[in-house]
């Protein structure tokens, strides 16, 4: 049994009130419920709202809005959408925490000393790559363009905005050895951490406009 256009447009107008406009799960949503009214109306010999309200009900569950550990509580999306972002995101989100740890434990058991010329060039060589990470994120910053369109990536890439926001302030401002020519395990880290951040937010920069192109939504 096939819907109506009226009855097609009114599941379209549930998934517009639960905010389901993120075009690499919209479709796929859409295709299930309709398949699942249809499959209901035919199976149980119901009208098409008692079948609506029926697999909507079910349904609502997975798209009501939440929050997850791995982005903060600050930010919130439909289940579902919240979901996939996890299982995309959480390696990264894993790879942080070696990326952080990795440089601190290794300079903290070699105690490293470097002479005055070698610091100089360290230090240079250190704000030469916290200059052009500073260049390739604003440029993805300003790509992104993730307002017209919505993917599950564009709203990872929201939650990993306020990194650069808060990071390249920071980073100008640490000194990457100390007087005595030590190296600084912990501003290291952060530059490090920082430059994990960089990779991950064009990993899911790239996965946005493939999705728009996927979709050929311009």
């Amino acid at each position: 049994m096939e819907l109506t256009t009226e009855q097609l447009q009114r599941v379209e107008h549930y998934l517009n009130v639960k905010q389901i406009d993120y075009i690499d799960i919209r479709l796929e949503i859409f295709d299930h419920i309709i398949s699942d009214i249809e499959a209901k109306m035919e199976s149980e010999k119901l009208d098409f709202e008692t079948a609506f309200y029926a697999v909507t009900d079910k349904w609502n569950k997975h798209l009501n809005d939440t929050s997850s550990f791995y982005f903060g509580i600050m930010y919130s999306a439909p289940k579902m959408v919240i979901e996939k972002a996890k299982k995309q995101y959480k390696k990264w989100f894993y790879l942080s925490f070696f990326s952080c740890l990795t440089p601190s434990i290794i300079i903290d058991n070699s105690n490293i000393l470097v002479s005055a010329t070698i610091e100089n060039i360290l230090n240079y060589a250190f704000y030469g790559i916290t200059f052009i990470c500073l260049l390739i994120g604003v440029y993805l910053f300003i790509k992104k363009d993730t307002k017209k369109v919505k993917t599950t990536y564009s709203f990872v890439l929201k939650t990993q905005s306020l990194g650069f926001v808060i990071g390249f302030p920071i980073l100008f401002s640490l000194r990457f050895l100390s007087e005595n020519g030590v190296l600084n395990s912990f501003n290291i880290s952060f530059l490090s951490i920082f430059i994990l951040h960089l990779f991950c937010y064009f990993h899911f920069y790239k996965k946005h406009k493939e999705a728009i192109k996927k979709y050929k939504i311009s």
